[in-house]
């Protein structure tokens, strides 16, 4: 392990110094890189470090949805899960005049996903990971909705329903909701029944989940440069197209300490500190030596040089500080933590901008 975690430090460290702060770390367990990242910096493999990554836009053609199977494939034989939004397809039946012919639908192009999904993670390479979204007021959605209830379907896929405000406000108001592609409406419904029908199949078969998309953009400080559609197959990381994520996580579990003055078990909020500007500043170097599957996902990353920083171990620190989970005392413990990190990444990715220069799509707008 220390093997591993030195190879690491020394291939994301700026100076003998950062590299001896982020080995001590690593060491010690307070900062666990995903393990993509440990996986390839560092090793001779030609692997990437990225473990999220959405794909581009899928064009409604044959020709359009088959380059998206290559990228996808690209992307997962070099180690990188890779989410979709399925919704810019055409829905079942609808006419493809070029053929005189009708459309299968999205959750039929699915399959072909899938399918190189089973071929890749058969291939050698750990399991193929992927995300596939369709938006709420897609005409297929119902099908959508049912297409895994089974054990059979779609298994190289969780699947998301892309949840907009428009129809959060349908189902509060007991509201007819259009179905519709291009404008053109396919089906009304029930808003209520639909959303119904999404919370017995996630219950029943824990598919789907749910995105809301429109908060997801709305929160999205990048906004003014990007549009999210879609995640990375654990959901945990709203992506552009093209888009790609660094992750890693603060153990908290590492920061508790016995204070041999009071006899009782303490959080270290200064070692916390300490650590956060030495972990950006790797994480950050990921980005300009990591082996990217695509020039459009390389460019993507260097433009906007976005990481995920995280935490696990939450529960396991809060109780040994005493505190039952989910309690008033548990939830403020959690909320300092989180914004301890905000602020403090925050901070320190400023430090990086002044010292090395900002992200190239920097804009004032970023602050708002």
């Amino acid at each position: 392990f220390k093997e591993a975690m030195t190879r690491v430090a020394n291939a994301l460290a700026d100076d003998p110094p950062h590299f001896d702060q982020f080995r001590s770390i690593l060491y010690h367990q307070r900062f666990l890189p995903a393990g993509r990242v440990q996986s390839a910096m560092g090793a001779p493999r030609e692997v990437t470090p990225y473990n999220c990554f959405v794909s581009p836009t899928i064009e409604d053609s044959m020709d359009g949805i088959m380059a998206a199977a290559t990228n996808a494939a690209k992307t997962m034989q070099m180690g990188g899960g890779i989410g979709y939004d399925f919704s810019t397809l055409r829905p079942r039946g609808a006419l493809i005049k070029s053929l005189d012919s009708k459309s299968s639908g999205p959750i039929s192009f699915m399959r072909i996903f899938d399918a190189v999904c089973q071929t890749i993670s058969s291939a050698g390479h750990r399991r193929g990971a992927q995300m596939g979204v369709l938006r709420v007021d897609h005409p297929d959605i119902e099908e959508f909705i049912r297409s895994k209830n089974n054990s059979t379907e779609l298994t190289g896929f969780n699947i998301s329903v892309g949840v907009t405000d428009e129809f959060m406000a349908a189902v509060k108001a007991d509201a007819a909701f259009d179905l519709r592609f291009e404008g053109q409406v396919y089906k009304t419904v029930s808003a209520t029944a639909l959303w119904d029908e999404i919370l017995r199949s996630t219950w029943d078969y824990a598919e789907p989940g749910v995105l809301f998309i429109d908060r997801m953009n709305q929160k999205n400080n990048l906004g003014y440069c990007e549009t999210i559609a879609a995640t990375n197959p654990c959901a945990e990381q709203p992506l552009p197209p093209n888009g790609a994520c660094l992750l890693g996580s603060f153990n908290l579990t590492q920061y508790i300490t016995d204070d041999p003055f009071t006899d009782r078990l303490d959080f270290e909020w200064h070692k916390l500190q300490e650590d956060i500007p030495a972990v950006v500043r790797a994480m950050d170097n990921v980005v300009d030596r990591a082996i990217y599957p695509s020039e459009a996902q390389e460019k993507e990353a260097k433009d906007k040089r976005r990481m995920g920083l995280g935490i696990t171990g939450l529960a396991n620190a809060g109780e040994a500080l005493g505190y039952e989970y989910g309690s008033p005392d548990f939830m403020r413990f959690t909320a300092a933590v989180m914004k301890c990190i905000r602020d403090k990444t925050y901070m320190a990715s400023v430090a990086l901008a002044s010292e090395k220069g900002a992200f190239p799509l920097y804009d004032p707008r970023y602050l708002n």
